[in-house]
């Protein structure tokens, strides 16, 4: 019957351990731009200010543009769409 605290005690500790281990997320977002370099700056930076507001650390390595698109319309002024993801460490 001593064994009982202890063994409590340490699935605790395990509980705890588990939530202190950092955690890696993927983040998605969009953005428009004037060509296609402006773009991808802008929907990097969303991602990047998105990761920092959560308290995490942004994974520039891990960067992907997931879809790109050019409208036809040519009154449109940012006429240049981009889909990215990145990934982000939690603590």
């Amino acid at each position: 019957m001593r064994h009982v605290p202890a063994m409590l005690f340490a699935g605790c500790l395990l509980a705890l351990s588990a939530q202190a281990a950092a955690e890696v997320v993927n983040l998605t977002n969009s953005a428009e731009g004037a060509n296609r370099d402006a773009g991808i700056a802008a929907v990097k930076d969303k991602l990047q200010a998105a990761c920092t507001e959560r308290k995490g650390t942004p994974n520039a390595d891990s960067f992907e543009v997931v879809f790109e698109r050019t409208s036809e319309n040519p009154d449109v002024p940012k006429p240049y769409s981009v889909d990215a993801k990145m990934q982000c460490d939690l603590p």
